[in-house]
């Protein structure tokens, strides 16, 4: 403590105090060029490593950027060959219908009608009907400062499109799609960084749900019910615009990541319950 005080006690060292006492028995004024240089010196010092930090900043990371467009590459080589599958499986599917078809005969019969029955109910046979068509897209932006992203609890989420789905599947739907991407038993819907997935497949907005049935039970639950109360506090509360129409023709078409469970059927002598 007693040297950090005679430092700032005396500042200046005592060379300096010297030179400064001669000048003043001689008459003259006390020499300020050093400390005007040494001000200045230091404010050279401070600006150049001030311009060196700003461009330090602004330079652009070489390995964030190579790790980016590493993963951008690796994603379209995934999405490119998810769709080389999904081609796979369509030419596969129309080769099993046509054996399908050479199986049970050109015409009627009951295993006929069961094949597709239970195509329809795995959702492996597009669906044409009518049904209710609900589009959900993220609040409007700001005319203020339209390059400005909305706020989160103004955009369309997984947990929004789980609740419109399944009051719809609740009152009456017999097939519903989004996007294009058919709903099945296994189907999940979740919310993946900032994008909405529904089998692996991420979905763009607008979101666009499709549901073929009872449309008259559909409409209600849209429009008085749960569902629908729902909608309009996404609307009211929050800015996400919602339509919902009624039409007499609707497309759903055939799941496109369908997938076979094989279950264990357990004997008398080894069944585990």
């Amino acid at each position: 403590m007693a040297l950090l005080q005679e430092v700032l006690d005396r500042p200046l060292d005592p060379g300096y105090a010297s030179a400064a006492q001669a000048r003043q028995e001689r008459g003259l004024e006390p020499s300020t060029g050093g400390r005007t240089l040494l001000l200045l010196v230091v404010s050279l010092l401070l600006g150049f490593l001030l311009a060196v930090a700003v461009v330090t900043l602004r330079a652009p990371d070489p390995d964030a950027n190579t790790a980016r467009a590493e993963l951008i590459e690796r994603i379209q080589e995934l999405e490119a060959l998810g769709d080389e599958r999904a081609a796979l499986i369509e030419t596969l599917r129309l080769e099993v219908g046509a054996l399908e078809g050479e199986a049970v005969g050109r015409g009627p019969s009951p295993l006929a009608e069961r094949l597709r029955q239970e195509a329809l109910a795995a959702g492996a046979a597009p669906m044409v009907g009518p049904g209710v068509r609900v589009v959900m897209d993220d609040a409007a932006l700001s005319d203020a400062d339209p390059d400005a992203a909305p706020p989160q609890d103004s955009r369309v989420l997984a947990r929004d499109l789980q609740v419109v789905v399944n009051g719809l599947w609740a009152h009456g739907a017999e097939a519903v799609a989004i996007n294009g991407q058919r709903l099945t038993a296994t189907s999940a819907i979740r919310f993946a960084g900032e994008a909405i997935v529904v089998d692996f497949r991420g979905l763009t907005r607008p979101y666009e749900v499709i549901a073929l049935g009872d449309t008259s039970a559909m409409m209600d639950e849209l429009g008085d019910g749960e569902t629908g109360r729902y909608l309009a506090e996404l609307t009211d509360d929050y800015g996400i615009e919602v339509q919902v129409l009624a039409e007499e023709e609707l497309t759903v078409p055939a799941g496109s990541r369908l997938s076979t469970r094989l279950a264990r059927v357990g004997t008398e002598e080894g069944d585990d319950g």
